[in-house]
């Protein structure tokens, strides 16, 4: 693939780095995939990450598993409060080397704790390379790293890095994307057909949960509990949870078969399976209070799938007018809307609109702004100063 751009000017060189790829998959990992192969030729990206196959542009450091192993061992809470901060200690150790080797005129980096390894490292003197920090894990403005830039996937978090006191020229706002085409919608009647191949009744009222992990501020629980205020008033085949992910604490499982019994189901399906989900069910429910972006709610609106999300400032930006909002912190509130769209025909309840999401949050309209903010970090390093010259110790960063 070309490593120049359409516009004939050189392709920034940019080190892509994400400790989770190769190990684990959440959100982060998902993302920074994405944005490796979407704008490698626009940008020359090499993707650092911690497992898999290496080649020309896909690396894992030399040495992580032993660094790694030894770093886990040392006492004391300095070198990290949780086994993700040692190892994001024992990946930045293991990064100098290529970093140095590779001439890189950016390094973009989202795990907080390696962010603040490496801003260390630049106000040391030891690593000169500009560093963009996307700030994806609601981090308060005080504890951010001593980088170049600040990369912002929601509007709100921004708003509130403003209000602390971080200039808005130290920081952009460029949502994370998903593949449009990998989320059709179905026509009526193959959509029918799906259904059926799954056991759920045309008139069964299919309500969606998803998440990769399902920890506590999922409040994946909140939902269970909503859902189980509407089972004596409704009909057994007319109500049906359906809970994809891979639940962090057991009981949510036990939970979840204790208060809906036969009226849930729990799936653990593959990210390219997921898509079938968005097809059958009739209404994506997120039950967080907050949330740094929320690609399954893109994901759910990408598939014509409608969305129920909390009432908050960040919710509200991320489905505008393409999706619906309820006081998720008020109980009661989800199962008194839930019993209104039971009442709604098909044809009556609001669906997103697909041009209009896809115009937003689509891989291919969002391709030219990430390698915009790249070549303005990489423009705008000599001239500005780091957002935070003093960056908490790695045992202390959230």
């Amino acid at each position: 693939m070309s490593s120049r751009p359409a516009t004939g000017h050189p392709a920034p060189r940019v080190a892509l780095i994400s400790v989770g790829i190769g190990r684990v998959q959440r959100g982060f990992e998902r993302y920074f995939s994405d944005l490796f192969d979407v704008l490698q030729g626009p940008v020359a990206l090499t993707l650092f990450k911690s497992g898999g196959d290496s080649g020309a542009h896909e690396r894992v450091p030399a040495g992580l598993r032993l660094v790694t192993a030894l770093v886990r061992r040392l006492p004391g809470r300095w070198w990290g409060r949780t086994t993700y901060h040692r190892d994001c200690l024992a990946y930045a150790i293991c990064l100098i080397p290529a970093l140095w080797a590779g001439r890189f005129e950016l390094i973009h980096c989202i795990d907080p704790p390696l962010a603040a390894v490496l801003g260390r490292l630049r106000g040391l003197g030891l690593m000169r390379t500009p560093l963009l920090f996307t700030e994806g894990s609601l981090m308060p403005a005080s504890y951010y790293p001593s980088a170049s830039h600040i990369h912002h996937v929601g509007q709100a978090a921004m708003a509130a890095a403003i209000a602390a006191g971080v200039p808005a020229s130290h920081m952009t706002l460029v949502p994370c994307g998903v593949h449009g085409e990998r989320f059709p919608p179905l026509e009526p009647q193959a959509r029918e057909r799906l259904r059926q191949r799954h056991g759920v009744a045309p008139q069964c009222l299919v309500v969606l949960v998803v998440s990769a992990r399902m920890r506590k501020h999922k409040r994946v629980d909140h939902v269970i509990e909503e859902v189980a205020r509407l089972l004596p008033s409704t009909p057994p085949d007319e109500l049906l949870l359906w809970i994809d992910g891979h639940p962090e604490e057991a009981e949510i499982d036990a939970l979840a078969h204790s208060r809906l019994g036969a009226r849930c189901r729990v799936s653990h399906v593959g990210t390219d399976e997921v898509a079938e989900l968005y097809q059958l069910a009739d209404l994506l429910v997120h039950g967080a209070l907050e949330e740094s972006f929320g690609l399954v709610i893109v994901e759910a609106m990408c598939s014509g799938l409608p969305v129920l999300v909390h009432d908050s400032p960040h919710f509200r930006w991320l489905v505008g007018d393409d999706g619906q909002t309820v006081d998720m912190a008020q109980p009661g509130a989800l199962a008194d809307c839930l019993r209104v769209w039971r009442r709604l025909a098909p044809a009556d309840r609001p669906r997103p609109d697909l041009a209009r999401v896809r115009a937003r949050f689509d891989w291919r309209a969002l391709a030219q702004d990430y390698a915009a903010l790249y070549r303005h970090t990489i423009d705008g390093a000599s001239r500005t100063q780091p957002i935070c010259a003093t960056p908490p110790s790695p045992g202390h960063t959230p």
